[in-house]
């Protein structure tokens, strides 16, 4: 839906309407929620060229918003180097692009704006009441993150203030004195991030939990960039002090290293020593949350239609499509009508966190509730409306919509390396965020140490994540909410990690070369990036078992679990995530008879040019290259 003015001749003479605040792309707009996009002035866009165009749109609506005659669109599109038809959606970029040729100036619409960001409202000072805070504890996976969890859990049915919890809804809440307190147990750090990366703030407090006795690890580092990509407080709870070997100071040293300096030595963070097992420490760490949450001045109008975030979703077999939310604003109540996302429903039953059903819920307050037509996202924003008619409305609207601007988003990623130069040369300069993985810890320095010795003087170069092992879920998560790319050296995305990035629109670079990195970051920055090889995976293998032959060495017993295996073609070994080996297809049998090719869900007999060290459990990928013209 094209959004230039249809509707200037039903505008009373009084009426004049105000060009929206342009804002960055790729960023979501937050603003009063409006059933449809306000039409602009005929005469306004006349004085400012300003054009609204939906995320997603095609040649001939981009056309029409502009005022221009298709064939100039498509002439210029192709003096650009991109082939367009009539039909074809345009990503962001190129429609970026295409106004500055024709000197509009373009804000892009997408479905989140519309129809999935939470409203801003404006409410009273006397309609607002105080809301419990919502804590977040992040940290490494055995560090005793869960343990702590049980033990404030414990210390809440201990005092009687809370029944035994009979259900997991992903958050639950505890009383310290006369405060009341949430906590999200996410899943992990990919959870939380996916969340920011929709727009959801959700998170008042970060609590990163770090063992006395084993210190700061790579999955402690993580939790520390994904809470201070949030910008939410940090505490620190160091946990298991009563172990042998403990040692508070270390774990202050090594958080003081990283940024996080503790407030007893002239810092900012509060660090609370603590023990899960003896109970030790855990109404100070209360305390200190409440007193955090306290100078924050959490509050919220409980009188207003309600609107929150999905924490967390899953399709139960005896239930159906079964949603816990945190209610932000105003009080949810059964028989609402809902609208996530692209999901729609109507309230049918909701259970608290210790699976007790009640009638409603306030701020501040998580609750599972059952009545959804679908499983919307972790992250996604949850409203009433007025009927079961109008969710139902706005959710097609946006699964329209997310189709369309999901073809778009295959054409231009959100952030590329070629975007980065292009806005630079058009004085937009910018930061270039990267998420930078590699197999080893000193490939990883090594990359780093290169990357910070770029010239940064057009653009800066932001490494705000980086760790060992292969791309995972959490790296892309990262990425998209914080427009990063990712580069990896050595290593491969992680199992379906390739079509989140796909899906959220975020850039994987992978190298087997430090130089080649440093050298397309470089020519990113300067404008010289060469034709590009595109890489396209052609099948993917998994060994299951392995047999010695003395003429042909080490023969590989593969399933073929996706596309097909050629004699011949360039394959690589990966093994937990990294790349072991890269060479060729050398021999291919089924059945004790050479073949040619072999197609997904049949097994054969594989050896691999020049090496014999194959595992069970190796993953073969085979791939293709080809050259590919690059375009802003």
């Amino acid at each position: 839906r094209v959004v230039i003015d249809s509707q200037a001749s039903r505008r009373t003479p009084g009426q004049q309407s105000q060009p929206p605040r342009r804002q960055r792309r790729g960023r979501r707009r937050r603003g009063t929620y409006d059933d449809t996009v306000a039409p602009l002035d005929a005469t306004a866009a006349t004085h400012t060229d300003l054009v609204r165009v939906n995320s997603g749109s095609t040649v001939k609506d981009i056309a029409e918003s502009m005022g221009v005659p298709v064939p100039e669109i498509i002439k210029k599109l192709m003096m650009l180097g991109q082939m367009a038809t009539l039909t074809q959606t345009l990503s962001d970029d190129a429609v970026g692009v295409l106004a500055e040729e024709f000197g509009k100036e373009v804000e892009i619409v997408h479905a989140a704006d519309e129809v999935d960001t939470e409203p801003v409202y404006e409410d009273a000072a006397e309609d607002l009441t105080d809301r419990p805070p919502v804590i977040t504890i992040m940290g490494h996976v055995d560090h005793g993150k869960t343990s702590l969890l049980d033990a404030i859990r414990t210390t809440e049915v201990v005092k009687g203030e809370a029944g035994g919890i009979t259900q997991h809804i992903g958050a639950y809440q505890v009383h310290h004195n006369d405060k009341l307190i949430t906590f999200l147990d996410t899943p992990g750090h990919a959870a939380f991030t996916a969340m920011r990366a929709r727009g959801a703030r959700v998170t008042d407090i970060a609590v990163i939990v770090v063992a006395a006795d084993d210190g700061v690890k790579p999955q402690t580092q993580e939790a520390i960039d994904h809470a201070k990509a949030a910008d939410v407080p940090i505490v620190v709870a160091v946990n298991k002090i009563d172990k042998e070997g403990a040692d508070p100071t270390r774990v202050r040293t090594e958080m003081t290293t990283r940024g996080l300096q503790p407030a007893e030595w002239g810092g900012e963070i509060e660090f609370v020593d603590v023990s899960a097992r003896t109970g030790d420490g855990l109404e100070d760490l209360l305390e200190t949350v409440v007193t955090l949450s306290d100078l924050q001045e959490l509050r919220a109008n409980p009188d207003a239609e309600a609107s929150g975030t999905v924490i967390e979703s899953r399709l139960d077999p005896g239930r159906g499509p079964v949603v816990s939310l945190l209610v932000q604003r105003g009080t949810l109540r059964v028989g609402d009508a809902l609208v996530s996302g692209a999901h729609w429903g109507r309230v049918r039953a909701m259970h608290d966190f210790r699976g007790q059903r009640v009638d409603q819920v306030v701020p501040g307050e998580p609750v599972e509730i059952l009545g959804f037509d679908g499983v919307p996202e972790a992250g996604e924003t949850v409203r009433v409306v007025e009927n079961e008619r109008r969710a139902r409305q706005l959710a097609a609207e946006r699964a329209t919509r997310l189709k369309t601007e999901a073809i778009a988003r295959r054409q231009g990623v959100r952030v590329s390396l070629e975007d980065v130069f292009a806005r630079a040369q058009r004085g937009e300069a910018r930061d270039l965020n990267l998420v930078v993985k590699a197999d080893v810890a000193g490939s990883l320095e090594a990359l780093l140490d290169e990357i910070a010795r770029l010239p940064q003087d057009q653009v800066a170069v932001n490494a705000i994540h980086d760790g060992v092992g292969g791309i995972n879920e959490s790296d892309v998560m990262l990425a998209s909410a914080s427009d990063a790319v990712v580069v990896g050296f050595n290593v491969r995305p992680v199992g379906d990690v390739a079509r989140v990035a796909d899906r959220e629109g975020v850039e994987i670079r992978t190298y087997t070369v430090i130089y080649q990195a440093i050298e397309e970051l470089r020519q990113a920055m300067e404008g010289l990036l060469e034709p590009e090889q595109v890489e396209r995976t052609v099948g993917q293998a998994e060994v299951r078992a392995t047999f010695r032959a003395s003429r042909v060495g080490t023969i590989a017993g593969c399933y073929i679990r996706s596309g097909s295996l050629r004699r011949g073609i360039a394959v690589r070994v990966v093994r937990d995530g990294t790349i072991v080996y890269e060479g060729r297809i050398g021999s291919l049998r089924r059945f004790q008879e050479d073949v040619r090719e072999v197609e997904a869900g049949y097994e054969c007999g594989v050896v691999i040019d020049g090496f014999a060290d194959v595992k069970e459990e190796d993953v073969f990928e085979a791939y293709e290259t080809e050259s590919v013209e690059r375009a802003l």
